[in-house]
């Protein structure tokens, strides 16, 4: 069955995980993607999520740097809907596939750029990658963490972002199209994939009330959630919440065997030794009881609580492998893996995985071969990669 996308094509000139991985969501929904790449590959492939970032679709391998490098990207364009760089700004227009470049030759070319930081910010000429842009966008300090100061991301949280802004402006541009006849460009970034995420009304640090330093102070622990982990028998964990949306039966400590506790919202608002001597009867009691036997009478009594499961675990779940959230993957560098399936659903065209991460070049003859070039022409714009 086609996808809701066939017949859309895609050039995929972007590297790292915005672009990549943006566009992995239009290749399975039916986007015939061709990944171009230099020759040798692209650089980031040695990195392990690129094995998930760039299945489902096709490689070629050209040198744009060359004169007939260039000849043949300028014809390989002319047969795609969309192209996505991540250039920093100006170097597609230095290599001369920039946008001004192919809207002129291609106006119904939908254009997408996703660098760093976008055009015309202070930042925009210099090489950034995700870590550069958490210190640039004041995310580092919004972080809470086991010291005083800026704390670093594990989550690539600019570029996560920017992962669900590339495919949406892409297919906003695509349906725009359909009106207009013409293409346009799509500008995002890493840095606007941060902001994408700063979604709450802020309040000045300096200026909040003491109970608000109390909470979101960053020591060890780091944050509120962190006192809400609690360990069971037999080394088991689970999560407890302070909102279930429904009204307790039973309060927690009820459930736990231990008197005269405090509510929830009476707890966050006590000193900090008051709720440390809280948790240690707490973890106590929690170190007491069978996690799974404990979920359920939490649960019962309108608590919100969930085992805390290793990753494996979780992909085991058979309700995830039968929805196709949990997937195998025949990587021909790695072998069988197990990856993270389809995450859009569409049940009148639905998605599918559309192969493994290709080689670098894979496709050179197929694609190439398919805009009229010889096997020799293909060794001299890809630096003798066929």
């Amino acid at each position: 069955m086609p996808g809701a996308l066939d017949g859309v094509r895609i050039l995929d000139l972007s590297w790292g995980i915005a672009g990549p991985l943006g566009v992995l969501l239009l290749a399975e929904q039916g986007a015939d993607v061709v990944k171009v790449e230099p020759p040798g590959g692209d650089p980031f492939r040695a990195y392990s999520g690129y094995h998930v970032w760039n299945r489902s679709r096709r490689s070629v391998t050209v040198d744009l740097k060359a004169p007939e490098g260039l000849e043949a990207f300028g014809r390989l364009a002319a047969t795609a809907d969309v192209l996505v760089e991540s250039f920093r700004p100006g170097v597609a227009d230095r290599l001369g596939i920039g946008y001004e470049e192919l809207h002129d030759r291609l106006p119904r070319l939908v254009y997408c750029s996703v660098p760093a930081y976008p055009p015309g910010h202070r930042l925009a000429g210099r090489p950034g990658y995700d870590a550069l842009v958490q210190a640039a966008s004041g995310q580092q300090w919004e972080q809470p963490g086991w010291r005083m100061g800026p704390i670093f991301l594990h989550m690539p949280m600019p570029s996560m972002g920017a992962v669900f802004l590339v495919p949406a402006g892409i297919v906003a541009a695509l349906f725009a199209r359909e009106r207009t006849g013409r293409g346009q460009h799509v500008q995002t970034s890493l840095l606007q994939g941060a902001f994408a995420y700063t979604t709450q009304i802020w309040q000045q640090v300096e200026k909040a009330k003491a109970p608000f330093h109390d909470l979101m102070g960053k020591s060890y622990p780091p944050g509120i959630h962190q006192q809400f982990v609690f360990e069971c028998a037999d080394g088991e964990w689970v999560h407890t919440s302070v909102m279930s949306g429904l009204t307790p039966t039973k309060s927690q400590d009820e459930i736990l065997g231990l008197p005269d506790a405090p509510d929830p919202f009476t707890f966050m608002a006590m000193a900090p030794e008051e709720r440390e001597e809280i948790n240690r009867r707490r973890r106590e009691a929690y170190r007491r009881h069978d996690r799974d036997a404990l979920v359920k009478e939490l649960q019962a009594h309108h608590h919100a609580v969930e085992a805390i499961v290793p990753m494996e675990e979780a992909f085991r779940h058979p309700q995830l492998v039968a929805n196709g959230m949990v997937a195998e993957v025949d990587d021909p560098v790695l072998g069988p893996t197990t990856q993270v399936g389809v995450p859009i659903n569409l049940l009148g065209t639905p998605g599918a995985i559309r192969g493994p991460q290709p080689a670098a070049g894979q496709h050179n003859a197929e694609i190439w071969g398919e805009l009229g070039y010889s096997p020799s022409d293909v060794t001299a714009f890809t630096g003798g990669e066929r």
